[in-house]
């Protein structure tokens, strides 16, 4: 005689085993891994970045969800802004299946540059022993490094910087040498001559600037351009 308790239980026993047959946990094979979408990132990256030369170059790659559950994709695309900058997204995309996520990325480019040795305060006329190199990374430079001590000393620096800094040649100007009030010596030159006379600077110059000078017997005005000993020069 059959027990029908005992029937019961072997059609429960049978039911559980189906559904769990008929819904398997996603296997990890048949998700798009973070390393895998991160690797597609950098291989698309990397041929810009070429470019660059004598530099230690990094690529960091923020953080993707754990929770995304993405399927597979045999043909990741990788979509970028143009230019490099410090911080920029990455579009990754799979056509089929379907989707797209957003993938903040971080560039350094580290370099060997020139660097306050010390605090410096604005207007700080560079000398060698306020002037070391160290590690910077260009991208987080804004342009503009130096590379050789010498291109920095004897420049005013126009802001402050503290140790460890980054002397970048928008911060330099070159010393002032023609003062306002200063008598200077006046080369007006010809295709054929050249003369000297003597000049009353109505401003400030540095090298290569324009400044306004004033004849002192005629009291006229006119404008030459500083030269690196001191004097103007003026065509004529």
């Amino acid at each position: 005689m059959n027990n029908p308790l005992t029937g019961r239980r072997a059609a429960l026993s049978l039911f559980t085993i189906g559904w769990l047959t008929a819904a398997p946990p996603l296997a990890a094979a048949e998700i798009e891994t973070a390393a895998e979408i991160g690797g597609a990132i950098r291989s698309a990256i990397a041929p810009r970045l070429a470019t660059i030369k004598d530099a230690s170059v990094e690529i960091e790659i923020g953080a993707i969800d754990t929770r995304l559950r993405l399927p597979p994709c045999p043909d990741i695309k990788v979509m970028l802004p143009p230019a490099n900058t410090a911080a920029m997204t990455a579009k990754v995309a799979c056509g089929d299946p379907n989707w797209t996520i957003y993938v903040p990325v971080r560039l350094h480019a580290w370099v060997e540059a020139v660097v306050a040795a010390i605090n410096l305060t604005p207007n700080t006329k560079l000398a060698s022993d306020n002037l070391s190199l160290g590690r910077v990374d260009m991208f987080a430079s804004n342009g503009g490094l130096v590379t050789d001590p010498e291109q920095a000393a004897g420049k005013i620096l126009r802001v402050g910087l503290l140790a460890g800094s980054p002397i970048l040649t928008p911060f330099l100007d070159l010393p002032i040498v023609v003062h306002r009030g200063q008598k200077v010596v006046l080369n007006l030159t010809a295709s054929t001559m050249m003369i000297k006379a003597i000049a009353v600077a109505l401003e400030d110059g540095r090298v290569g600037d324009s400044i306004a000078l004033e004849n002192p017997d005629s009291k006229k005005t006119l404008h030459a351009t500083v030269a690196e000993d001191g004097s103007v020069e003026m065509n004529f």
